[in-house]
């Protein structure tokens, strides 16, 4: 009774779940929680009330904070929310997808991607990167990019930040590298003249996004469909949490990988 009483307390009231989140950065008063919700301090204060009867959280002077026992349940539940919170927004792009090649512990963790964005692109733009990309290629000081098909603007993009000689590192799979090589070898030539430039080759045998790109400011991820199928739409990320995990998929990827440069 009591175990189904606690869930009932966490995931029956949006207020009350967001009032636990807000209380795991740190105590805080009732307008500082009402900053960080939508509602009236008289709607707050009474799903505060259920959680201190539900003994959650406790307060003390003005402030309120979790207590022993809420910092352990809400440990555990942050990241079962965070991951319904990205997975639910987009419920028919999530569905379509194939995310075989994101390993297992990855998967556990993505709702680090926070708020999500999905990039469609019309039927003029299909084979360009998203602006907002672009826009963070031009001012970023580190990129890490993985491909497994050939994006044209890719040899333009990453020989201008070969010659800003910007630190980056190049993930493409041998058919996109050997297309990169023969058909675009002023820019190729760039990116191998470049100090701060990295090449990498990636096993044929290991399971492949369509494509990563993580930045100073963003992530970007697109995956195949469950038919094999590239559609275009991109996930795009800005949250720290987020480029933490793309950087932590690039090292997967890195790490089955041939560095020729």
């Amino acid at each position: 009774m009591m175990k189904a009483e606690l869930i009932s307390t966490v995931f029956l009231s949006e207020k009350r779940k967001n009032t636990l989140i807000t209380l795991m950065e740190g105590p805080a008063t009732i307008d500082e929680i009402k900053d960080s919700l939508t509602g009236t301090t008289s709607a707050i204060m009474a799903q505060v009330k259920i959680l201190l009867e539900q003994g959650l959280i406790e307060q003390e002077e003005d402030e309120y904070r979790l207590t022993s026992v809420g910092r352990i349940i809400m440990k555990r539940i942050k990241p079962l929310i965070e991951t319904l919170n990205v997975l639910e927004e987009n419920k028919d792009y999530w569905h379509s997808k194939d995310l075989s090649a994101v390993p297992e512990f990855l998967l556990d963790r993505i709702g680090e991607f926070g708020n999500v964005m999905i990039h469609e692109p019309d039927l003029n733009h299909l084979f360009e990167p998203p602006k907002d990309l672009l826009t963070s290629l031009k001012k970023t000081k580190s990129a890490s990019t993985f491909y497994s098909y050939f994006c044209p603007s890719c040899p333009c993009n990453y020989s201008e930040l070969a010659k800003k000689e910007v630190s980056y590192d190049l993930i493409l799979t041998k058919p996109v590298y050997e297309r990169l090589r023969d058909e675009y070898t002023e820019q190729h030539n760039a990116m191998m003249e470049s100090r701060n430039s990295n090449i990498y080759i990636c096993n044929d045998n290991i399971l492949k996004v369509g494509a990563l790109s993580v930045t100073d400011d963003l992530m970007l991820i697109a995956f195949f469909n469950k038919d094999g199928v590239f559609d275009h739409k991109k996930v795009i990320c800005f949250d720290e949490s987020a480029r933490k995990w793309g950087k932590d998929l690039f090292l997967h990827y890195k790490q089955n990988s041939e560095k020729i440069k």
